[in-house]
């Protein structure tokens, strides 16, 4: 006889209290019934008063018989929360258990000190690691209960995908380079593995419990006094970069903003073929042990003799749950058990949504942060350009040259938080051989920047000239998720403005920059002169320059000046801007320098720089002293750099009486920079 509890509650006291076994309906975690003191004749209202001591979020449940057929198969209907008034406990009591949805309670605390979810992550070849420092406290966060099983096969076919899909977890979508912008060192990952492209694949079972948002993370993630004390020393220091550079050694490099928490196994395949079989069939069979880590599938082909093959699967990686004695005795099964009966099981086996560490820091530091890191190159590309002069009217006349910016390149060199500047080059790949040319910037106000491309002539000459452009957008990343992609670039760019009433042919204005003789050599400088209009009272004027070594100072200095091709002789400077790209280091040691010309055996032979076929450098002429050079053009083809003087009419002016030009071997050099130059194909974005 089954004893029915729920006829025996006419008998009793409606006003006494009895024991009830409250149990939690849960897919992603199994929770302990408890037994609670209920009055079975209270309405629900009360009944989740009481329970509210203990459940967050509750819902009622009515169990329900799915099947006349199948007594054991149940389903639960949810109770609609404004229906619980008129629904009393006697009416769901199922003998002497009621069934309740809610949120889980879980200690968040314990999974934050067990998988250090507010610290920062370094990602290695070979795995995601925390910080050894603690970036931030945990404050708030959104916590979803998920109760999601996946399985499938991880492909990846370069050496990034690999090291996203097999030490992060990134869901499929995740785009690898953006995160590689975050500063992590490809470079020292491939030092300790092989130079090649890696491809590969492997087997995945997850079971997803949990996920941790921190979307807003300014209120969800406080970043510590001892984070925020590294960050000030490093912006006060000397060398910024490299002390943001041990900063994310010690905190990490990046920290997600979804954590997803659960249990996560790989799966190495392993094809065996055996044997032939007799028959005339096609099948599939797959039989998992659930005493040990092997999977195997099994298939024969519709032949009559045909092979079979055997895919067996060993697990290679486990992360969370029950941890086996070894690999080799991992049991699904139990693995699975050990996720759903205790939350401590659980192990983060997803990130997303990554951001920079220095992201969540306070608006105060964000602009100070990025002005002592310094600039970046945001865009560098080589065009092609044909250079026509048909009419004589044209002589001494400039074309524009339109730059082909890509929009989101647009938008970064009107956001006048970047600062940005264009520098740019020529290379005469005509090979003209009296004709050289030059290049300088028409940046209007809250106008596109375009190039303005002279052709120097003695005389007007009908030619048609192919060049080739090159062009770079450089200004402060205003992105912190991009901002430490190369610690090792340290590019400053000075600004030093030229206006009318100065009435001089010549500028020498000492650079507000002083490098260490001790440290360093002199570092390359680049130099381009910037227009704000064009018109006809500075359309046949160029703007030539060459910097020079201030030994008493440890200073460099800027030798400007003007001359005018339709009248042959030098003039007082216009009003412009004359920008210096200063680069003191740079993740390519080769892409720059500061380099001799060779001198021909023939005085009468100019000085010269072979180059490298197909190299596109930016360059400037350089003087070892202040009074030893005079004004000197540099010219650039396919082969060579070529050091040209120019010829003035007016030999009374100042700069020809003043002239010292003296081109030894011993007093020009040539600074130059070609950031097209790759080392490797992974290195984009080094530390």
């Amino acid at each position: 006889m089954v004893f029915n509890f729920k006829n025996f509650l006419y008998y009793i006291d409606n006003d006494e209290k009895i024991p009830i076994t409250v149990k939690t309906i849960s897919d992603s975690l199994q929770v302990p019934e408890k037994s609670v003191l209920l009055r079975c004749s209270d309405n629900l209202l009360v009944i989740r008063q009481e329970l509210e001591k203990n459940y967050d979020n509750l819902l009622f449940l009515r169990r329900y018989s799915q099947n006349n057929i199948d007594s054991q198969s149940h389903g639960f209907a949810e109770i609609a929360c404004q229906d619980e008034e008129v629904i009393h406990l006697d009416e769901i009591v199922d003998g002497d258990i009621i069934y309740i949805k809610c949120k889980i309670r879980i200690d968040l605390n314990f999974l934050n000190e067990k998988c250090k979810l507010d610290y920062g992550c370094t990602m290695t070849f070979d795995e995601i690691k925390k910080a050894n420092k603690r970036a931030f406290e945990m404050k708030n966060c959104e916590m979803n209960e998920i109760n999601s099983y996946e399985k499938g096969v991880v492909e990846f076919k370069t050496n990034e995908e690999r090291i996203m899909k097999t030490n992060l977890f990134f869901s499929a979508d995740v785009n690898v380079e953006n995160f590689l912008k975050l500063g992590v060192s490809i470079k020292s990952m491939k030092d300790k593995k092989s130079n090649s492209e890696t491809s590969g694949s492997y087997h995945f079972m997850k079971h997803a419990k949990l996920s941790l948002k921190f979307t807003e993370y300014l209120k969800c993630l406080e970043p510590t006094s001892e984070f925020t004390e590294a960050v000030k020393n490093a912006i006060d220091s000397e060398d910024p970069p490299e002390n943001f550079k041990q900063i994310t050694k010690e905190f990490g490099q990046f920290i997600p903003t979804e954590i997803i928490l659960g249990g996560r196994a790989h799966f190495k395949e392993h094809i065996i073929s055996t044997g032939n079989f007799a028959g005339n069939s096609k099948e599939i069979a797959m039989n998992t042990n659930a005493k040990g880590a092997e999977v195997v599938v099994a298939s024969t082909s519709n032949c009559l003799k045909g092979k079979s093959t055997y895919h067996k699967f060993n697990c290679t990686k486990l992360i969370g749950g029950g941890s086996p004695n070894s690999l080799e005795n991992f049991n699904e099964a139990d693995w699975v058990k050990s996720l759903k009966e205790n939350y401590e099981n659980w192990d983060c086996i997803e990130f997303r949504d990554p951001i920079s560490i220095f992201q969540i820091l306070p608006d105060s530091l964000h602009k100070q942060i990025i002005k002592s890191i310094g600039k970046t190159i945001h865009y560098s590309t080589t065009e092609e350009f044909c250079h026509q002069l048909d009419q004589p009217e044209e002589f001494g006349k400039p074309k524009i040259f339109e730059l082909n910016m890509p929009p989101d390149v647009l938008k970064i060199v009107k956001n006048k938080d970047a600062d940005c500047n264009i520098f740019a080059t020529v290379i005469d790949t005509t090979e003209s051989k009296n004709d050289f040319f030059t290049c300088q910037v028409l940046c209007p106000p809250n106008g596109k920047p375009n190039l303005i491309i002279h052709c120097v002539q003695k005389r007007f000459k009908r030619h048609e000239c192919k060049l080739k452009i090159g062009w770079m957008v450089i200004g402060y990343v205003t992105d912190f998720n991009l901002i430490f992609s190369d610690f090792n670039a340290q590019l400053e760019i000075l600004k030093n403005e030229n206006v009318l009433n100065n009435q001089t042919m010549i500028n020498t204005d000492l650079l507000n920059f002083k490098y260490n003789p001790y440290v360093r050599k002199v570092p390359p400088c680049l130099g381009i002169p910037v227009l704000t209009k064009l018109d006809s009272s500075n359309d046949s004027l160029i703007i030539g320059h060459h910097f020079y070594n201030a030994h008493e100072e440890n200073q460099i200095g800027a030798y400007t000046f003007s001359y005018c091709l339709k009248n042959n002789h030098f003039v007082n400077l216009p009003n412009f801007i004359f920008c210096t790209l200063i680069i003191s280091n740079y993740h390519n040691s080769n892409a720059y320098d500061v380099i001799s010309f060779d001198y021909p055996i023939l005085k009468k032979k100019k000085p010269y720089i072979d180059l490298t076929a197909g190299s596109c450098r930016f360059i400037s002429l350089y003087s070892t002293h202040k009074a030893n050079c005079g004004p000197i053009f540099l010219k650039q083809n396919c082969k060579r750099i070529k050091a040209k003087s120019i010829e003035c009419k007016n030999t009374t002016c100042y700069i020809c009486k003043n002239n010292t030009l003296r081109k030894s071997d011993n007093n020009i050099r040539c600074a130059f920079f070609d950031p097209y130059q790759k080392m490797y194909n992974l290195n984009k974005y080094l530390l």
